[in-house]
């Protein structure tokens, strides 16, 4: 729990010292106050599709995310065979403030393992930074509840708990996004920690293909998927 209170005042302050130096991303895009001078550079960069600011680019806050995963228990083969799907959903409110709603249901009933089937919900409210026109600063602070069909050793039948999740996004290009966030939270379930990998790529100007890995400290997850941005 000091973790998590440590991360939160780190981010607070991130947040506070921005606004107190009144900063400014620089050209092409500024979320808050583009200059004039910069207005018709602006909308001509926008209309190729590439700009990092508008709602459907991508680094926007307004997409849904469906994606499916494999799990990987460190050292435990009895839920060997652990695979499922997950759904996220970002809408923005006024910027730089958006709403993270999240599902994600995992199942192992291989012959050789042991049955599992675990249903997770999410909320969260966020907030985000931009520093330049590529590159984003963001954090999360929200609830989950687990919901687990029968009661395994290590895993209870159900699990109410908090989660902060401060983490960085860069456009490397107009069509590949990489991210990196940090998960903690106080579960009595499974992974109080995670460092989460993310890659993104536009097949479509409101279509991404996502590949990433989470590194937990009790389990590690591989996943594949799309995200649509509007």
């Amino acid at each position: 729990m000091k973790t998590i209170l440590s991360v939160l005042a780190i981010s607070c302050c991130m947040v506070v010292s921005a606004k107190a130096q009144g900063y400014q991303p620089q050209y092409p895009y500024d979320p808050y106050n583009p200059a004039p001078q910069q207005q018709q550079s602006y909308q001509t960069y926008s209309s190729t599709g590439s700009s990092y600011g508008s709602s459907n680019s991508l680094l926007g806050y307004q997409s849904l995310e469906v994606r499916y995963i494999y799990n990987d228990f460190k050292g435990d083969d009895r839920l060997e065979g652990d695979s499922g799907f997950g759904v996220d959903l970002k809408l923005e409110l006024m910027k730089p403030l958006y709403l993270r709603f999240g599902l994600e249901r995992i199942t192992s009933k291989t012959p050789e393992a042991e049955d599992l089937d675990l249903t997770t919900f999410s909320v969260a409210g966020g907030a985000f930074i931009p520093i330049g026109n590529r590159f984003h600063i963001f954090g999360e602070l929200g609830a989950r509840y687990d919901y687990v069909s029968e009661e395994l050793e290590n895993i209870s039948t159900d699990d109410f708990y908090l989660y902060v999740r401060p983490g960085v996004r860069f456009a490397v290009t107009d069509k590949l996004e990489l991210a990196l966030s940090l998960l903690f939270t106080n579960t009595d379930n499974l992974n109080e920690r995670v460092i989460e990998l993310n890659a993104y790529y536009a097949m479509l100007s409101w279509l991404d293909v996502s590949a990433g890995i989470d590194f937990g400290d009790e389990v590690n997850s591989f996943h594949v998927g799309g995200r649509w941005r509007w």
